[in-house]
């Protein structure tokens, strides 16, 4: 299988590259660093691009069987404007960037991740899949990122084949 990978730099997207690549899948990884440790690996090839903007990189899912976004800038810092814009951006302009860039033609699966920071915080209430989001910040970004991964159900109804998952 041909693997896309947004946010390969980071913390889960380089150990997921890793895994699959040992389970014989080929990997594209896409994130902002310059290079990329797996590099070297004959099955994996890596872009490094700014997801938050569109470019050449989306020509690359037209080629791939699943797509797996994990990008979003680092949230364990402090939360200025201009960081909360980044927070924002690299995760939403992301996914609406990939919906954008999905054929219409080939079917596909999508994995979209989101946070546990969609519920808030709720103390110790026990929380499902049906709990409420939460207001704070990085509850709204989930809600937002959430949606714009569905998109993809949207374009897949209205011609397009992927499959998609988006959750917590």
């Amino acid at each position: 299988m041909k693997i896309f990978i947004t946010g390969a730099t980071g913390f889960i997207g380089f150990r997921l590259s890793r895994m699959l690549l040992d389970q014989g899948h080929k990997v594209i990884g896409l994130g902002r660093s310059p290079s990329h440790r797996l590099e070297v690996h004959d099955n994996f090839t890596y872009i490094s691009d700014d997801s938050s903007l569109g470019g050449d990189w989306q020509g690359a899912l037209k080629e791939v069987d699943a797509i797996i976004n994990l990008a979003g800038v680092n949230i364990f810092r402090y939360w200025t404007e201009k960081a909360k814009a980044q927070i924002y951006d690299s995760r939403i302009l992301t996914t609406r960037n990939i919906v954008e860039a999905l054929p219409a033609d080939k079917k596909q699966v999508i994995i979209s991740t989101s946070a546990v920071g969609y519920y808030g915080d709720k103390g110790e209430e026990l929380l499902n899949e049906d709990s409420p989001p939460g207001t704070c910040f990085l509850s709204m970004v989930c809600v937002d990122w959430e949606k714009e991964a569905f998109e993809a159900e949207k374009k897949k109804q209205a011609g397009s084949c992927p499959s998609l998952r988006a959750g917590v």
